[in-house]
């Protein structure tokens, strides 16, 4: 069994808790974090600036940053409705690009419900402009050796697109390119049965994994299905990083202190 490096999704707690999290995460001998941008400051307004100015306190406090995610929060793009604005879309993933290289990070991760809401289009016709609109994209991802992780999110999370696994490895198979992968989160769990043997046949489209308890809540009684997926993972000698990811309204320390326990645990 290969050691893993653990990251956890700074969506777990609110920038005024950053000193305090920061401590947890050397405690507990974690590697970093999963980054959404909008997580430290209220606005996309001077980003690269605000984002260089926190690398200084992660570099600072030997934390590294996995993935950056959350790339078209307070964002109100749709790929689908304005792919004649795609300039501004291209415009966006540039910057959220040089976050990745200001934060020492080659991987994003896409899982906006709203930015791929294929409305009244058919799936057919939504593949085509999805995959057009991510090939667009290899030349750029290349260049600065980007990793653009598709997540597909399940239909009760309000996702209209890509909630299916064998649908994103279609697309991610078609698009036959390094640069397009895979962000799998075991929220696709949460409302289908646990699939391992798909899991571990398509392995090698996989780039990013983050583990989930339904609803984003604390890691605190996990999931049948999360313990039996861990320990799927944790004997997985493919697998390198493994992010936890919480999302609460309101940060309690203590919580995150034992979801980051509970999680090494498993995987340990």
């Amino acid at each position: 069994m290969n050691k893993k490096s653990f990251f956890i999704s700074n969506l777990a707690w609110n920038k005024n808790y950053q000193d305090k999290i920061f401590k947890l995460i050397k405690k507990n001998k974690i590697q970093g974090i999963d980054f959404a941008p909008l997580q430290i400051t209220d606005s996309w307004k001077n980003i690269e600036k605000k984002v260089k100015t926190h690398s200084y306190n992660l570099k600072k406090n030997k934390i590294k940053v996995n993935a950056v995610q959350g790339i078209f929060f307070k964002k109100k793009f749709n790929l689908f409705r304005d792919y004649n604005k795609s300039n501004e879309i291209f415009k966006h993933i540039k910057i959220i690009i040089k976050i990745c290289k200001i934060l020492n990070c080659n991987k994003i991760i896409i899982g906006s419900t709203e930015f791929r809401n294929k409305y009244n289009l058919k799936k057919k016709e939504a593949d085509k402009i999805f995959i057009k609109f991510l090939k667009q994209l290899i030349p750029m991802l290349k260049k600065k050796k980007i990793f653009f992780c598709l997540e597909m999110i399940p239909k009760q999370y309000n996702e209209k697109y890509l909630f299916s696994f064998n649908h994103i490895i279609k697309i991610v198979k078609e698009i036959n390119s390094k640069w397009i992968s895979i962000n799998f989160d075991t929220s696709l769990f949460h409302f289908k049965k646990l699939n391992i043997l798909q899991f571990k046949k398509n392995i090698n489209l996989i780039k990013n994994l983050q583990v989930t308890e339904k609803k984003f809540k604390y890691f605190l009684k996990p999931s049948n299905k999360n313990i039996q997926f861990c320990k799927e993972i944790k004997e997985n000698n493919k697998i390198k990083n493994v992010s936890l990811e919480m999302i609460e309204n309101k940060t309690d320390i203590n919580k995150i202190d034992l979801s980051i326990k509970k999680f090494i645990n498993l995987l340990s």
